[in-house]
């Protein structure tokens, strides 16, 4: 990986003080979440990290530092969205709701208002509009505007079969935001009318997950697996060297971002996603 110049950067998530001229090593996820379903970095002041997975989920108050579980177990955790000030959690076939601090006990789970389990989420901090992708003999894409209260079945007209992963980017000045759907071999789908039409995205022949920048228009990361990332809808996209099973960006610092690399291993990219 490339080695980071002498400079000093303060991150809210404790990435911290980076030594002149030496490469920061990478951190260690929690045992048995070397390929998390998820990695979410929660909207909360301090940032805390959280991984989900088929052993449950683990967070982490330093960046990555330490971690330790939540509670309800190792009850599996397929995906999160955050949502106004809370974060939705799928556990399958019911849904749990946490606070952003994420240190507090869930809300008590609960079936869904639809049938079939949640495979993906996704929504996005100071809002109440989420999306999901739910799984009964075949993919229907869910939409709320009420923080999960209400959910409407979506047209999605044009998206492909099976959607992999889904991510929700900022709203360019009054248009809605756009929603991106990671799709494996089929590529990388983006709609910017809350999921009734989809157009897939040039420049990507291999999506499996897609994370968005809460706070820049047209940001986003996808593994292919490679971190590749754009900062302009796809227009452009820069090749970071790693390979990766998840990732994440800060919702408040667009350039910071997290990924589940090789090895069980964290690593942290201070220049959006370019390099880590």
């Amino acid at each position: 990986m490339r080695r980071i110049g002498c400079v000093v950067l303060l991150v809210l998530t404790a990435i911290a003080t980076v030594a002149c001229g030496v490469e920061p090593k990478p951190r260690e996820l929690p045992a048995g979440f070397a390929k998390p379903r998820f990695i979410l970095i929660s909207d909360q002041a301090q940032g805390p990290l959280l991984i989900g997975g088929d052993y449950g989920m683990q967070i982490s108050l330093d960046g990555g530092r330490t971690w330790q579980p939540t509670d309800n177990g190792t009850t599996p955790a397929l995906a999160a969205a955050p949502y106004g000030s809370e974060i939705l959690i799928s556990r399958g076939t019911t849904a749990q709701i946490y606070g952003f601090a994420l240190t507090s006990p869930a809300e008590p789970a609960a079936a869904w208002p639809f049938s079939g389990a949640v495979t993906e989420l996704a929504g996005n901090a100071r809002r109440d509009r989420v999306w999901a992708i739910a799984s009964d003999g075949g993919n229907r894409l869910m939409y709320s505007n009420d923080g999960g209260k209400y959910w409407w079945t979506m047209s999605a007209i044009g998206l492909c079969r099976h959607p992999r992963a889904l991510a929700v980017g900022a709203p360019k000045g009054k248009l809605v935001e756009r929603l991106w759907v990671a799709c494996g071999r089929d590529g990388l789908f983006a709609s910017d009318d809350l999921g009734v039409n989809f157009v897939r995205v040039p420049g990507i022949s291999n999506a499996l997950t897609v994370a968005a920048a809460r706070s820049q228009p047209g940001q986003i990361a996808v593994t292919t697996p490679q971190v590749v990332v754009t900062k302009d809808s796809g227009l452009t996209w820069y090749l970071s060297g790693l390979t990766a099973s998840a990732v994440a960006i800060d919702p408040r610092n667009p350039d910071l971002v997290f990924a589940a690399g090789s090895g069980g291993r964290l690593y942290a990219s201070l220049d959006g996603g370019q390099s880590f």
